[in-house]
């Protein structure tokens, strides 16, 4: 069995972050200095839009004047621990403008989809034995363990014959 490190994480978060937006139930690390985040005028419409479902998944953010926002908290569970708060809210809003439409998905399957992508380990990242065995527990334990949310597959398997095959 080959597993996509990447593909992998992918399901494990947006099985997370759905799970998140269903119940309301989030994880918050409050940052020690706010943030404010200015964003032009066409973005400050649409995160104003997706405020309760982007809550949810984790950020304590809140409208501050009429473009700007102030972030107090980002989700605790944030892969990369240097990661820049308000270009993460950027992608986000830039994919959702990007793909929303053409993937005619629910909001919440969307911004779990996203936050997912955004957020999970990536290819050539190398993982602890420990780190590993995780990931496969928790991959495992998903609903749909299989796929990733955009349907490429998390791991591929070889019977022993395919292997005596490739090397006759």
């Amino acid at each position: 069995m080959l597993i996509d490190q990447q593909a992998a994480h992918e399901r494990i978060l947006f099985e997370k972050y759905t799970q998140q937006l269903e119940n309301a139930h989030r994880s918050t690390q409050q940052l020690l200095f706010p943030k404010t985040l200015e964003l032009p005028r066409a973005d400050a419409e649409l995160l104003k839009q997706l405020l309760p479902d982007i809550i949810a998944l984790g950020y304590d953010i809140q409208e501050f004047g009429q473009n700007s926002f102030v972030l107090h908290g980002i989700p605790a569970d944030l892969v990369h621990a240097d990661a820049n708060e308000q270009r993460s809210i950027e992608q986000l809003l830039e994919q959702y403008q990007q793909q929303a439409a053409d993937l005619k998905l629910d909001r919440r399957t969307f911004l779990a989809r996203s936050m997912a992508y955004n957020r999970c380990i990536k290819k050539g990242q190398t993982l602890s034995p420990t780190e590993m065995e995780v990931l496969i527990d928790q991959l495992f334990a998903c609903q749909t363990p299989y796929i990733t949310p955009n349907s490429r597959p998390t791991f591929v398997t070889y019977s022993l014959n395919d292997i005596e095959k490739q090397f006759k």
